[in-house]
């Protein structure tokens, strides 16, 4: 039944795309132009068209091609200009000025300006819950001496701020159709955005695809492509199936088991893609269960990272033990680090903290962790539970689709251990907003002052040899606490047909990550 369920969802997506099978084809023969189509596969809707009120990975490719912001991400992961041409800091490292391009328009024709700038983040700062709100905790004021320049006054000098503005929830919003009165959710072009980047949203039929069609007024030229289409499959096999049968043009994030039978088809490209985002477990520092640091260092050592990498990614992403992603080399530390997989000492731990097991052999019970469905998560859950079970510890999987599961532990924060990814880059300053007091991005609430002074110290500091040593003992501080398990690190195969060129992935000091304005046909 399973199988015969797989084959009808297979049929289905195809019979879905039919008119994708023809979509670089001319209706008349006589101008392949006219219609190039390019169909990216992403695995869920998003949740809004607004990009600066919450985290949302569905949405995040999507945005990249409706908005702007000041600088943004290539695909090394690197900074790199977008609505700013140039930036500047002060001596004293506490005025960060933006100098913006002048040749650029909202898709309605009004002229992108310093004040539009001044406004998205005012706002943003004002509303705690948007997804970058701690992130501007340190401006005091932004400036505009006039319509191309931005100065951003800090409180105090803050060298990763300029870094922290490529990330989730810094897009430009124009002024002139989001300053009425009304809350961002609630205002309409929050579902039908007007933005400055190099596509226009089209359609979205909720639950099949997010159309967006060309800005031929866009700043850099028009896009290669007349229409991106980004098509809803949630399933990776059926994904891959139709990266092969043609229906779809790129998918990001290969399965390992799919790579060998990929990289032999002539017809597929695929490029090794890594990110600062290694697999993690977060501990909910609110919960009773985990409070025990006995507890968290038990199952941390209970946890064979080996077997994870092998088993679910074919060693394709390798185990990952820094506190810092071991990508970001000149910072993270390699030698305090969360503990090697030892059952026996993770028995011995349990035994020492005063646990004694009960007629199942568990010391430890109740446990549950919170993941969502694909990229390995529920596979990678269930290895754990396994070794857990070996050392006495209780793990209960709860497996959640991705909405779901973000509204039960990033918004109602209702979890005991939770699986996530997501960056912890491009600069090492990016450990505030996961695990300083208090920040947006602390899910666990983890909490310790020192830890915090170090990245106030570390945030100030000017020469990188200085900060290398103050994050490494940051770190040393995250691994004696046990403030989370990091598990393996982010390291996955990007596909494309092989006909199309100057995709996101080539992308690095050119244009940004998911951005699709310079894809072409080969």
């Amino acid at each position: 039944m399973k199988k015969f369920l797989s084959i009808l969802l297979v049929l289905t997506l195809i019979l879905g795309l039919g008119t994708a099978c023809e979509r670089n084809e001319p209706s008349t023969g006589e101008n392949v132009e006219e219609d190039k189509v390019l169909v990216v596969r992403i695995s869920g809707d998003p949740m809004s068209f607004n990009p600066n009120t919450q985290s949302d990975d569905y949405a995040y490719t999507i945005m990249q091609n409706i908005y702007n912001r000041l600088v943004k991400l290539d695909a090394s992961k690197q900074i790199i200009p977008d609505l700013a041409s140039s930036w500047n800091v002060s001596a004293d490292g506490k005025a960060v000025t933006f100098h913006l391009k002048e040749n650029v328009n909202w898709t309605d024709g009004e002229s992108v300006t310093s004040e539009d700038v001044k406004y998205t983040f005012d706002t943003i700062k004002e509303n705690p819950s948007y997804a970058f709100s701690s992130g501007l905790n340190n401006v005091d004021s932004i400036e505009i001496p006039d319509q191309y320049t931005v100065v951003f006054n800090l409180h105090k000098a803050d060298v990763s701020f300029i870094a922290s503005l490529g990330w989730y929830g810094t897009f430009v919003l124009p002024e002139h159709i989001f300053n009425t009165g009304q809350n961002w959710e609630d205002n309409p072009a929050s579902k039908n955005p007007i933005g400055s980047g190099p596509f226009i949203l089209d359609n979205h039929q909720y639950g099949e695809n997010v159309v967006l069609v060309a800005n031929e007024n866009y700043h850099e030229g028009a896009p290669k492509i007349n229409r991106l289409i980004f098509t809803i499959i949630p399933d990776d096999t059926t994904a891959v199936q139709a990266l092969i049968n043609g229906q779809i043009d790129v998918m990001e994030s290969i399965p390992a088991a799919n790579v060998d039978e990929l990289q032999v088809n002539s017809d597929i490209r695929l490029k090794l893609n890594e990110y600062p985002s290694p697999m993690r477990i977060i501990f909910n520092y609110q919960a009773k269960e985990i409070q025990d640091i006995n507890i968290r260092k038990a199952i941390a050592t209970a946890i064979n990272r080996d077997e994870i990498s092998e088993k679910i990614f074919d060693g394709i992403s390798p185990p990952e033990y820094n506190m810092l992603p071991s990508s970001l080399s000149w910072a993270t530390n390699s030698i305090d680090t969360a503990p090697k997989f030892n059952i026996k000492e993770a028995i011995r731990i349990l035994e020492d903290g005063g646990y004694e097991k009960d007629g199942d052999g568990y010391y430890v019970r109740g446990i549950t962790v919170d993941v969502f469905e694909g990229w390995g998560y529920p596979d990678t859950a269930k290895l754990i539970e396994a070794t857990l079970k070996q050392a006495g510890i209780e793990l209960i999987v709860q497996v959640h689709e991705f909405n779901a599961w973000s509204e039960k532990v990033d918004i109602n924060r209702n979890f005991i251990l939770l699986m996530q990814g997501g960056f912890i880059g491009p600069d090492p300053a990016a450990l505030e907003d996961r695990f300083e007091t208090d920040a947006g991005g602390n899910t666990g609430a983890y909490s310790n002052r020192k830890f915090d002074q170090l990245l106030a110290d570390g945030a100030t500091e000017g020469d990188q040899d200085k900060r290398a040593q103050i994050y490494r003992e940051a770190q040393t501080i995250l691994a004696a606490d046990v403030a989370y398990i990091p598990l393996v690190a982010y390291a996955v195969y990007d596909a494309n047909n092989a006909k199309w060129i100057n995709l996101p992935i080539d992308g690095a000091g050119k244009w940004g990550w998911a951005e699709y304005t310079f894809t072409d046909i080969r």
